[in-house]
């Protein structure tokens, strides 16, 4: 499972813009929004669905943008 995060210089935190189960959907996802703005920066992270002992979702950043 892959998350793409967009942030803009507005946002206080990247906002989460979808859940994809394959990696060139992602990002294409995310290489479309930044067409459309250019001050849009993206993170692609991947999730296998296991969780930390805090409950926190264990990600790898595989690409940012």
């Amino acid at each position: 499972m892959y998350h793409v995060y967009i942030d803009k210089p507005s946002y206080f935190d990247p906002e989460l813009a979808g859940e994809f189960k394959d990696f060139d959907s992602a990002v294409s996802f995310a290489e479309n929004a930044k067409k459309e703005d250019s001050e849009v920066s993206y993170t692609i992270e991947e999730t296998n669905g296991c969780f930390n002992s805090y409950g926190e979702l264990l990600t790898n950043v595989v690409k940012r943008g």
